[in-house]
Formats: C-alpha cells, structure tokens, sequence
C-alpha cells in the first residue's frame, strides 16, 4: 500500500529501505501486527547501545559522559534478569480484528491491540498522583502512598467481580468489616457479602519503608510519639497555604484517578 500510494505521490527510486521509513507508526499500530524480539535479542540490542554510550559516543559536546558507566553496569545486571517479563507471550492473542480500510486501492485490515489498555500497565502514571503537592516528609509521603495503593486495589478487585460500583462509597476496611459485623447480627447477612477483611501483614516493606531499610534507618510510625505528632502538623500548616499549581496538571476526566482522589 505505501509503495503504490508513494508511487502515485511521484516518488522516484523507491527501494525497499525508503518504502519502510515512509511508513508511520500510526499506520504500524493500525494496519501491522508485530511481536516482541526474542530474550536474547532483546539483550544483545540493549548491550550495544550500552556499549555505544559508553564510548566516545556517549558524550556531550564539552566531552562529558551521558551516564555514568559503573552505576550503569550494576543497573544492566540487576535488570538484565527481567528482559524476559516484557516479551510476548506464546500463543496469547494480542490482536483483534475491526475492520478494514481502503488505501491506495489496497484493502488493509485494522486492528486493535491488547498492549498498554490494561489498567495495571497504566499504574505507574497514577502512582505519582497519590502524593499530593511537590514534596513531603517521609512519613507522610509514606501514609499518603498507602492509602492510594489500598484504594487501587479496591478499585481494581470491584471492577473485576461488579458491573456497578457499590453503594457504600467508602476505602475504610475497618469500617465495612463493623458494618457487616452488626449487620449479620441484626438481620442475618452481610451488609456487603463481597468485602474480605485485609490478609495478615506478612512483613514485606513498601515504598519509603523498604527504601530506609536499604540504608539501616527505620521508619518512624509511632502514633503516639512526639516526632510523628511533629510530623503530621505540617499537613495542616500546608493546608493554609496557595494550592499547588502541579496538581492541576492534568485536568483530563477519568473514572479511576478521580475515585483515587476521592
């Protein structure tokens, strides 16, 4: 199709090399289904380009490296490990025919692909949003990251097992578990027979906790100490202040983030 409609354009010398530079990505995403390279493939294109930043091609115009060539070594061994989870997996149908399109009289099936419509790949884009503001403390970015991580999972396992939310619009564990409580004891069934009461903490550290960890400085999460107290007075003192203009970055509707900011 793109070499008979560059052909139409007057294009001369069309080689096979000049027909797939023509070629856009929105016509590849639509009209091309592709896979994945293989492991060892995938491994062998990301050392080149290593070794070719490290060289004398890796640096700016005043001579100084784009990456630091150490560090850079100790990430490509943690991460190497992990090439494999990004691939394709075998016999799994990631596309879907809609229908067709006409181009240059060349009939072309459309297609739609599974790739980034899952909201577990989109997780990282509303990470960033559970942390109001520009910046807090430790403890409070870590309460804050909590909390959005627990309401994701809520989100993400009502909208696996109901059509319609719940009527009962709260994140509170402890208050559903009450609610459902006293409500068997009064009528005989569970106000929401779907809720399950959170599993035991098996230990595992998140977010700023297990980045202390690393570094031999614990997380201070006594409620009761004066320090936490210190802590979370400075939430309210930025309450009073100007709101701040980042959080107004994005202001596109979407069902998942505004039940997160809820």
């Amino acid at each position: 199709m793109k070499r008979e409609e560059l052909s139409r354009e007057g294009v001369p010398d069309l080689t096979d090399l000049l027909v797939d530079r023509r070629i856009s990505n929105k016509e590849l995403s639509q009209f091309c289904r592709r896979r994945t390279r293989s492991v060892e493939d995938t491994i062998s294109c990301i050392e080149r380009l290593l070794r070719e930043l490290g060289g004398p091609g890796g640096r700016d115009l005043m001579g100084v490296p784009l990456i630091d060539k150490v560090r850079m070594e100790h990430i490509w061994r943690v991460q190497k490990h992990h090439v494999r989870c990004i691939q394709d997996l075998p016999g799994v149908r990631l596309y879907t025919e809609v229908g067709t399109a006409t181009k240059a009289g060349v009939v072309l099936t459309r297609y739609r692909c599974a790739r980034g419509s899952t909201s577990l790949e989109s997780f990282h884009l509303h990470l960033n949003r559970f942390i109001p503001g520009t910046s807090a403390n430790a403890l409070n970015f870590q309460l804050y990251l909590l909390d959005g991580l627990n309401r994701w999972n809520q989100d993400r396992g009502n909208a696996a097992v109901t059509t319609k939310p719940s009527s009962f619009m709260t994140y509170s564990g402890d208050l559903v578990q009450c609610v459902n409580t006293n409500c068997l004891k009064v009528t005989g069934r569970p106000f929401l027979p779907s809720f399950r009461p959170p599993s035991k903490y098996t230990g595992e550290l998140l977010g700023v906790d297990y980045l202390l960890s690393q570094t031999g400085q614990p997380l201070r999460m006594d409620p009761d100490s004066e320090e936490t107290e210190n802590l979370l007075e400075d939430v309210q003192e930025d309450e009073g202040e100007e709101e701040d203009e980042g959080i107004e970055e994005d202001q596109t509707p979407d069902d998942t983030v505004m039940n997160i900011s809820c």
